[in-house]
């Protein structure tokens, strides 16, 4: 059995030896590039962009300017700004030359003559609705209340009534790779190459776009530096470039630098919530109500992000009488859009706030304050209608609790050395598996080796291996037969894709109901190969048996019989092929569940160190505890960067401050710390294969816990996210 064993990861090898294939790898004949020019001011009237000094440089091809094309939740000055600027890196000319550097410099000598208009930078100030961000709309770009209960009423009658301001701030998902694409027109039709998390979503929304321009467009994942939910919906550089090779018909190549990308590319996070909860003495949460702010920067297809927090709020308590009234704004900054976790680690940061809070306001110990309120019977349907599946969240806290009492231990004995040192937990709920489904095609090739095509497109996380791990278990053979591929809509009819911690659970699925219906297509022609009714016949470790006869065929002999001899004749009523396709889904997302534990020290300098840190998770059916481990270790070091490090920082005219990795902090070999991980295994799903996902989890568990552990060091209540030194200097 393969499943549940550490099982290297088959996919490195490339990658590790130097031969991975990225965007900006892959060369075609006659390539030309493609250089964005990009506005320097946040808000302002463009009155002319003059473009002939460019037009004059050798190996300049084209210049684009006005390039608007509708699309949702997008402004209308899309992908460029044709006449209004929105915000600093908006596109608002692109340079094609036959050599990148050629681009660049031409694109120096573009005039852009403007008219600035008043920015609007803070997301309080935008709900006002004053002075309008975004063509001359209101502000407000999106409205929600989410109420259950009679939360007013409740929380007149507790017992305590707090009130408090919490801050996220934005980020930059900071991957290796930045975005790239290389579009290559052949003949009527497209070949794109993308840094994607889905290209089966990247080829339907680029053929709405460019549908009636070309017969066919077939997009494929290049190897993919690190994406974190950032390269999943579409950008404005990917329609630009598109469009250039349409009207120069010939490859073109773009691909963002540094500072582009932190520009450019989608922040995450970014909100602000103004919460009043209320308690009973002895420490039961009553009521919640959370006026919940959204920076969405200059579009407002992040909204959504504000739906998962406001969902999410309750968290794994039992409070039932909660409102949240959501406001999206428009602001004059990058747009926002998902980043690793997506809502969740937002509503966790609160939730977990409000324990500590609570805890500390009725001088109750943290973790009898949770649970206390710790939902205690599943399934549970929480107060907005989620359906929380399964699991023992008990049994889970209390595990975290012993790791917690002996840091309270190590606390107090440094603590007599003069350090400043703290310990905090946090208890987090999960909601991943985001569908609606997944596909997976499995086929043996004619030396009896597996194939399995996913429509999930994976790019780091080890799902290859997990799922070869699965299929090589149904179909009893060596996982070394087993080949995984995925990332080209020419392969596999249709899919997703991967975000959303979804991609084992339903393209894992996928790929074992297709091997069970290949198992079924084996025994038939099996049973035409052996002579024997296929009643009598066995599958058992990449055998079909007869048990009455003692005869067996290996699946490399039946893909051999099944290839008959060239030219020949197929005499079997069964007909011809050892492939099978399916496809799963699931009527309801999968919530697994997890807590962190912290140990961190804080020098007179403000500066944080985790001198430990402890997670355990429950995720149903762990395939690999090794690839799960790495998703919470990388999880924790880039949540502890969002706690202490990292933050987009605007200044009051909408000037990006954090434009690139000298401003903008993110963790290092030097700021890692160990992290101690185990995993239970109560919280199955209802799938063939009840696992359930945990490429997020530490992301959201991570920051209250190291917020709690600062806290608790310094003994001064914290509320934003990161934390500053300079607020943990007395």
């Amino acid at each position: 059995m393969y499943v549940g064993q550490r099982i290297k990861r088959k996919e490195d090898l490339k990658l590790i030896t130097g031969s991975g294939k990225y965007v900006d790898d892959i060369e075609y004949v006659g390539t030309a590039y493609l250089y964005v020019v990009r506005s320097p001011v946040a808000h302002a009237r463009v009155k002319k962009i003059s473009v002939d000094d460019a037009l004059k440089v050798n190996g300049v091809i084209g210049v684009i300017t006005g390039l608007t094309i509708p699309f949702e939740n997008r402004p209308n000055n899309w992908p460029m700004a044709k006449n209004e600027v929105l915000y600093v890196g908006h596109p608002i000319a692109a340079v094609i030359a036959n050599d990148r550097y050629v681009a660049a410099d031409a694109a120096e000598l573009i005039q852009f003559d403007y008219e600035e208009l008043p920015a609007v930078i803070d997301p309080e100030e935008a709900v006002k609705d004053e002075i309008k961000a975004v063509e001359g709309k209101s502000n407000i770009a999106y409205k929600r209340q989410y109420r259950s209960g009679e939360p007013e009423k409740t929380l007149s009658n507790s017992d305590i009534v707090i009130e408090e301001k919490f801050e996220i701030s934005r980020v930059y998902p900071s991957p290796m790779e930045t975005r790239g694409l290389l579009a290559v027109y052949e003949e009527g039709s497209l070949l794109v190459y993308s840094s994607t998390q889905s290209p089966h979503y990247m080829r339907r929304y680029l053929l709405q776009a460019f549908g009636n321009q070309v017969k066919d467009i077939r997009v494929i994942q290049a190897d993919v530096g690190g994406a974190f939910g950032s390269k999943l919906f579409p950008y404005a550089e990917e329609f630009i470039t598109v469009y250039a090779s349409l009207k120069y018909r010939r490859p073109i190549k773009w691909v963002a630098t540094r500072s582009e990308d932190m520009k450019g590319m989608y922040h995450g996070r970014g909100q602000i919530h103004k919460v009043k909860f209320g308690a009973k003495r002895d420490g039961t949460l009553t009521s919640i109500i959370d006026d919940l702010i959204i920076d969405l920067g200059a579009a407002s297809h992040g909204s959504y992000l504000a739906d998962i927090a406001a969902t999410m709020l309750p968290g794994p308590y039992k409070v039932r009488d909660i409102q949240v009234n959501v406001y999206g704004v428009y602001t004059n900054k990058t747009p926002l859009d998902q980043y690793r976790g997506a809502g969740r680690p937002e509503a966790a940061f609160i939730y977990e706030r409000i324990m500590d809070i609570l805890a500390d306001e009725l001088k109750m110990d943290p973790i009898e304050v949770r649970k206390r309120n710790l939902i205690s019977q599943l399934p549970y349907t929480n107060p907005f209608g989620l359906k929380y599946d399964s699991g023992n969240y008990l049994k889970l806290l209390e595990k975290a609790e012993k790791v917690y009492r002996s840091f309270e231990e190590r606390v107090n004995e440094l603590k007599k050395q003069g350090r400043k040192v703290g310990a905090g937990i946090a208890f987090y709920l999960e909601q991943n598996n985001f569908g609606p489904w997944e596909s997976a095609s499995v086929r043996v090739k004619a030396d009896g080796k597996v194939q399995v095509i996913i429509g999930a497109s994976p790019h780091g996380q080890g799902t290859g291996t997990g799922i070869a791990q699965i299929v090589a278990d149904e179909l009893g053979i060596s996982i070394d037969d087993v080949e995984v591929i995925w990332g080209d809509t020419a392969t596999i009819g249709e899919g997703f894709g991967t975000y959303g911690s979804r991609s084992l659970t339903l393209a894992g699925n996928a790929a074992l109901l297709a091997s069970r219906r290949l198992k079924d297509k084996i025994l038939r022609l099996a049973a035409q190969f052996m002579k024997s009714d296929v009643q009598e016949l066995e599958y058992r470790d990449g055998k079909v048996i007869n048990p009455k006869s003692g005869k067996s065929m290996s699946l490399k002999e039946i893909a051999e019989m099944n290839m008959a001899t060239l030219g020949g004749i197929w005499k079997y009523r069964e007909e011809p092929g050892l492939e099978a396709t399916a496809y799963f889904g699931f009527d309801n997302l999968t919530y697994p569940y997890g807590a962190h534990v912290a140990l961190v020290e804080v020098d007179d300098n403000g500066k944080v160190k985790v001198l430990d840190y402890y997670a355990v998770d429950d995720i149903g059916l762990v395939v690999n505890p090794m690839l799960a481990e790495g998703q919470v270790m990388g999880g924790v070091i880039q949540a502890f960067g969002e706690a202490v490090l990292e933050e987009i920082v605007y200044d009051k005219y909408g000037n990006l401050l954090t434009s690139n990795l000298f401003d903008y902090a993110i963790p290092t070999a030097v700021e890692a710390f160990n992290v101690k991980w185990e995993y239970m295994e109560e919280g199955k799903s209802d799938a063939p294969l009840p696992a359930k996902g945990i490429g997020e989890g530490a992301t959201i568990g991570t920051p209250p816990a190291i917020i709690r552990a600062i806290e608790k060091a310094v003994g001064k209540r914290l509320t934003r996210l990161p934390t500053r030194m300079e607020d943990l200097v007395k």
